[in-house]
Protein backbone atom coordinates (compact mmCIF):
# COMPACT_ATOMS: atom_id res chain seq x y z
CA UNK A 1 0.00 0.00 0.00
CA UNK A 2 2.78 2.40 0.93
CA UNK A 3 4.61 1.54 -2.32
CA UNK A 4 1.52 2.45 -4.37
CA UNK A 5 1.13 5.80 -2.59
CA UNK A 6 4.80 6.64 -3.14
CA UNK A 7 4.54 5.74 -6.80
CA UNK A 8 1.41 7.89 -7.14
CA UNK A 9 3.10 10.81 -5.38
CA UNK A 10 6.08 10.62 -7.72
CA UNK A 11 3.76 10.48 -10.71
CA UNK A 12 1.89 13.55 -9.50
CA UNK A 13 5.20 15.34 -8.90
CA UNK A 14 6.35 14.60 -12.46
CA UNK A 15 3.03 15.82 -13.86
CA UNK A 16 3.22 19.05 -11.81
CA UNK A 17 6.75 19.64 -13.02
CA UNK A 18 5.65 19.12 -16.61
CA UNK A 19 2.72 21.50 -16.19
CA UNK A 20 5.02 24.12 -14.66
CA UNK A 21 7.49 23.88 -17.57
CA UNK A 22 4.63 24.10 -20.03
CA UNK A 23 3.19 27.16 -18.27
CA UNK A 24 6.58 28.86 -18.18
CA UNK A 25 7.03 28.11 -21.88
CA UNK A 26 3.63 29.59 -22.64
CA UNK A 27 4.45 32.72 -20.64
CA UNK A 28 7.75 33.12 -22.51
CA UNK A 29 6.01 32.69 -25.87
CA UNK A 30 3.33 35.24 -24.95
CA UNK A 31 5.99 37.68 -23.75
CA UNK A 32 7.97 37.19 -26.96
CA UNK A 33 4.80 37.70 -28.98
CA UNK A 34 4.08 40.96 -27.16
CA UNK A 35 7.66 42.16 -27.64
CA UNK A 36 7.55 41.29 -31.34
CA UNK A 37 4.19 43.04 -31.73
CA UNK A 38 5.54 46.15 -29.99
CA UNK A 39 8.65 46.11 -32.15
CA UNK A 40 6.60 45.71 -35.33
CA UNK A 41 4.31 48.52 -34.20
CA UNK A 42 7.31 50.78 -33.50
CA UNK A 43 8.86 49.93 -36.85
CA UNK A 44 5.58 50.58 -38.64
CA UNK A 45 5.09 53.88 -36.78
CA UNK A 46 8.62 54.94 -37.74
CA UNK A 47 7.90 54.02 -41.36
CA UNK A 48 4.64 56.01 -41.38
CA UNK A 49 6.37 59.05 -39.86
CA UNK A 50 9.09 58.94 -42.50
CA UNK A 51 6.49 58.44 -45.22
CA UNK A 52 4.60 61.52 -43.99
CA UNK A 53 7.84 63.52 -43.95
CA UNK A 54 8.56 62.34 -47.48
CA UNK A 55 5.16 63.58 -48.66
CA UNK A 56 5.69 66.97 -47.01
CA UNK A 57 9.16 67.38 -48.46
CA UNK A 58 8.01 66.45 -51.95
CA UNK A 59 5.44 69.26 -51.74
CA UNK A 60 7.99 71.70 -50.31
CA UNK A 61 10.39 70.76 -53.09
CA UNK A 62 7.69 71.52 -55.67
CA UNK A 63 7.04 74.91 -54.02
CA UNK A 64 10.76 75.76 -53.97
CA UNK A 65 11.13 74.83 -57.64
CA UNK A 66 8.32 77.26 -58.50
CA UNK A 67 9.82 79.90 -56.18
CA UNK A 68 13.14 79.55 -57.99
CA UNK A 69 11.46 80.30 -61.32
CA UNK A 70 9.72 83.28 -59.69
CA UNK A 71 12.98 84.70 -58.30
CA UNK A 72 14.82 84.25 -61.61
CA UNK A 73 11.98 86.04 -63.42
CA UNK A 74 11.89 88.90 -60.90
CA UNK A 75 15.67 89.24 -60.90
CA UNK A 76 15.64 89.72 -64.68
CA UNK A 77 12.75 92.17 -64.45
CA UNK A 78 14.35 94.26 -61.68
CA UNK A 79 17.78 94.28 -63.38
CA UNK A 80 16.35 95.30 -66.77
CA UNK A 81 14.09 97.87 -65.15
CA UNK A 82 16.95 99.41 -63.15
CA UNK A 83 18.96 99.90 -66.34
CA UNK A 84 15.90 101.38 -68.07
CA UNK A 85 15.24 103.79 -65.18
CA UNK A 86 18.80 105.06 -65.25
CA UNK A 87 18.69 105.46 -69.02
CA UNK A 88 15.37 107.32 -68.91
CA UNK A 89 16.62 109.57 -66.08
CA UNK A 90 19.55 110.58 -68.27
CA UNK A 91 17.21 111.10 -71.24
CA UNK A 92 15.00 113.47 -69.24
CA UNK A 93 18.01 115.35 -67.89
CA UNK A 94 19.21 115.81 -71.50
CA UNK A 95 15.73 116.77 -72.75
CA UNK A 96 15.73 113.68 -74.94
CA UNK A 97 12.09 112.65 -75.50
CA UNK A 98 12.69 110.49 -78.56
CA UNK A 99 11.60 107.22 -76.95
CA UNK A 100 8.26 108.04 -75.34
CA UNK A 101 7.27 104.37 -74.92
CA UNK A 102 10.44 103.63 -72.92
CA UNK A 103 9.86 106.66 -70.68
CA UNK A 104 6.28 105.56 -70.09
CA UNK A 105 7.14 101.93 -69.41
CA UNK A 106 9.92 102.74 -66.94
CA UNK A 107 7.56 104.94 -64.92
CA UNK A 108 4.62 102.53 -65.12
CA UNK A 109 6.79 99.63 -63.94
CA UNK A 110 7.43 101.59 -60.75
CA UNK A 111 3.83 102.48 -59.96
CA UNK A 112 1.98 99.38 -61.21
CA UNK A 113 2.05 96.63 -58.58
CA UNK A 114 4.26 93.63 -59.26
CA UNK A 115 2.74 90.34 -58.13
CA UNK A 116 4.80 88.08 -55.86
CA UNK A 117 3.88 84.40 -56.09
CA UNK A 118 6.04 82.70 -53.48
CA UNK A 119 4.40 79.63 -51.95
CA UNK A 120 4.87 78.76 -48.25
CA UNK A 121 1.84 76.44 -48.02
CA UNK A 122 3.69 73.10 -47.74
CA UNK A 123 6.26 74.41 -45.25
CA UNK A 124 3.58 75.98 -43.04
CA UNK A 125 1.61 72.73 -43.22
CA UNK A 126 4.68 70.77 -42.12
CA UNK A 127 5.24 73.09 -39.15
CA UNK A 128 1.62 72.93 -38.00
CA UNK A 129 1.50 69.12 -38.38
CA UNK A 130 4.19 68.54 -35.75
CA UNK A 131 6.10 66.20 -38.06
CA UNK A 132 9.01 68.63 -38.20
CA UNK A 133 10.18 67.20 -34.86
CA UNK A 134 10.88 63.92 -36.65
CA UNK A 135 13.39 65.65 -38.91
CA UNK A 136 16.73 64.73 -37.35
CA UNK A 137 18.77 66.43 -40.07
CA UNK A 138 19.09 69.84 -38.41
CA UNK A 139 21.20 71.27 -41.22
CA UNK A 140 18.23 70.82 -43.59
CA UNK A 141 15.83 72.40 -41.10
CA UNK A 142 18.18 75.38 -40.76
CA UNK A 143 18.35 75.75 -44.55
CA UNK A 144 14.56 75.78 -44.84
CA UNK A 145 14.09 78.45 -42.18
CA UNK A 146 16.84 80.57 -43.75
CA UNK A 147 15.25 80.13 -47.17
CA UNK A 148 11.82 81.35 -46.04
CA UNK A 149 13.40 84.21 -44.05
CA UNK A 150 14.87 85.38 -47.36
CA UNK A 151 11.42 85.18 -48.98
CA UNK A 152 10.08 87.36 -46.14
CA UNK A 153 12.87 89.88 -46.68
CA UNK A 154 12.22 90.09 -50.43
CA UNK A 155 8.48 90.54 -49.90
CA UNK A 156 9.07 93.18 -47.22
CA UNK A 157 11.34 95.15 -49.57
CA UNK A 158 8.97 94.82 -52.54
CA UNK A 159 5.91 95.79 -50.48
CA UNK A 160 7.74 98.79 -49.00
CA UNK A 161 8.68 99.96 -52.49
CA UNK A 162 5.17 99.36 -53.79
CA UNK A 163 3.54 101.35 -50.97
CA UNK A 164 6.06 104.17 -51.40
CA UNK A 165 5.49 104.29 -55.18
CA UNK A 166 1.70 104.16 -54.75
CA UNK A 167 1.84 107.14 -52.39
CA UNK A 168 3.83 109.10 -54.99
CA UNK A 169 1.40 108.05 -57.72
CA UNK A 170 -1.40 109.51 -55.64
CA UNK A 171 0.53 112.79 -55.43
CA UNK A 172 0.98 112.76 -59.22
CA UNK A 173 -2.74 112.29 -59.60
CA UNK A 174 -3.59 115.06 -57.13
CA UNK A 175 -1.28 117.64 -58.65
CA UNK A 176 -2.58 116.93 -62.15
CA UNK A 177 0.65 115.57 -63.61
CA UNK A 178 -0.84 112.27 -64.82
CA UNK A 179 -3.76 114.13 -66.39
CA UNK A 180 -1.39 116.32 -68.41
CA UNK A 181 1.17 113.58 -69.13
CA UNK A 182 -1.40 111.15 -70.56
CA UNK A 183 -3.51 113.91 -72.16
CA UNK A 184 -6.65 112.26 -70.83
CA UNK A 185 -8.68 115.39 -71.62
CA UNK A 186 -7.84 115.07 -75.29
CA UNK A 187 -7.52 111.32 -75.99
CA UNK A 188 -9.18 108.03 -75.02
CA UNK A 189 -6.74 105.29 -73.99
CA UNK A 190 -7.63 101.60 -74.04
CA UNK A 191 -4.27 99.84 -73.79
CA UNK A 192 -1.58 100.48 -71.15
CA UNK A 193 1.02 98.62 -73.21
CA UNK A 194 0.99 101.11 -76.07
CA UNK A 195 2.09 104.71 -75.90
CA UNK A 196 -0.52 106.71 -74.00
CA UNK A 197 1.73 109.50 -72.65
CA UNK A 198 3.79 112.36 -74.03
CA UNK A 199 6.68 113.67 -71.95
CA UNK A 200 7.79 117.15 -73.07
CA UNK A 201 10.16 119.90 -72.00
CA UNK A 202 7.15 121.90 -70.84
CA UNK A 203 6.08 118.98 -68.61
CA UNK A 204 9.48 119.10 -66.92
CA UNK A 205 8.47 122.39 -65.33
CA UNK A 206 5.48 120.69 -63.66
CA UNK A 207 5.92 119.94 -59.93
CA UNK A 208 5.21 116.29 -60.69
CA UNK A 209 8.45 116.00 -62.65
CA UNK A 210 10.43 115.95 -59.40
CA UNK A 211 8.32 113.00 -58.23
CA UNK A 212 8.99 111.19 -61.52
CA UNK A 213 12.73 111.64 -61.04
CA UNK A 214 12.45 110.23 -57.51
CA UNK A 215 10.61 107.18 -58.87
CA UNK A 216 13.24 106.64 -61.54
CA UNK A 217 16.05 107.10 -59.04
CA UNK A 218 14.70 104.39 -56.75
CA UNK A 219 14.00 102.07 -59.65
CA UNK A 220 17.54 102.58 -60.92
CA UNK A 221 19.06 101.93 -57.50
CA UNK A 222 17.39 98.54 -57.06
CA UNK A 223 20.59 96.88 -58.25
CA UNK A 224 22.18 98.04 -54.98
CA UNK A 225 19.98 95.89 -52.71
CA UNK A 226 16.92 94.23 -54.24
CA UNK A 227 18.60 92.35 -57.08
CA UNK A 228 21.19 91.12 -54.59
CA UNK A 229 18.38 89.65 -52.46
CA UNK A 230 17.07 87.81 -55.50
CA UNK A 231 20.52 86.49 -56.40
CA UNK A 232 21.04 85.23 -52.85
CA UNK A 233 17.60 83.63 -52.81
CA UNK A 234 18.23 81.87 -56.13
CA UNK A 235 21.43 80.34 -54.77
CA UNK A 236 19.67 79.34 -51.54
CA UNK A 237 16.89 77.72 -53.59
CA UNK A 238 19.42 75.59 -55.46
CA UNK A 239 21.22 74.60 -52.24
CA UNK A 240 17.94 73.68 -50.54
CA UNK A 241 16.75 71.62 -53.51
CA UNK A 242 20.04 69.72 -53.51
CA UNK A 243 19.76 68.93 -49.79
CA UNK A 244 16.12 67.91 -50.13
CA UNK A 245 16.95 65.54 -52.99
CA UNK A 246 19.54 63.82 -50.80
CA UNK A 247 17.13 63.64 -47.86
CA UNK A 248 14.27 62.28 -49.99
CA UNK A 249 16.56 59.52 -51.28
CA UNK A 250 17.53 58.72 -47.70
CA UNK A 251 13.87 58.60 -46.63
CA UNK A 252 12.99 56.30 -49.51
CA UNK A 253 15.77 53.87 -48.58
CA UNK A 254 14.80 53.92 -44.88
CA UNK A 255 11.12 53.34 -45.61
CA UNK A 256 11.97 50.39 -47.87
CA UNK A 257 14.26 48.87 -45.23
CA UNK A 258 11.61 49.20 -42.52
CA UNK A 259 8.98 47.58 -44.73
CA UNK A 260 11.30 44.63 -45.48
CA UNK A 261 12.07 44.20 -41.77
CA UNK A 262 8.37 44.22 -40.88
CA UNK A 263 7.68 41.52 -43.48
CA UNK A 264 10.59 39.39 -42.21
CA UNK A 265 9.46 39.71 -38.59
CA UNK A 266 5.94 38.61 -39.50
CA UNK A 267 7.27 35.59 -41.38
CA UNK A 268 9.53 34.58 -38.50
CA UNK A 269 6.70 35.05 -36.01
Amino acid sequence: MSFKLLKKARSNSKNSSGYLKYAIGEIILVALGILIALQVNNMNQYRLEKKALKNYFEKIKSNVQQDLIESEKLLKFRTDHAHACNEVSQMLINNDFSNQLKIQQSIFDMIIEKQLNYNRAAFESLKSSGFLRHLHKKSLEKLMYSYYDQVNEIEMFEIDQRDWANALELELDKNGFIYEWTQIGEKVHKDLFTQISWYTKTLKSHEGHKIIMRLLFRGGSNTSILTGLYEYHIQSSKNLLKEMDLYLKELKINCTKQLILIILVFRIA
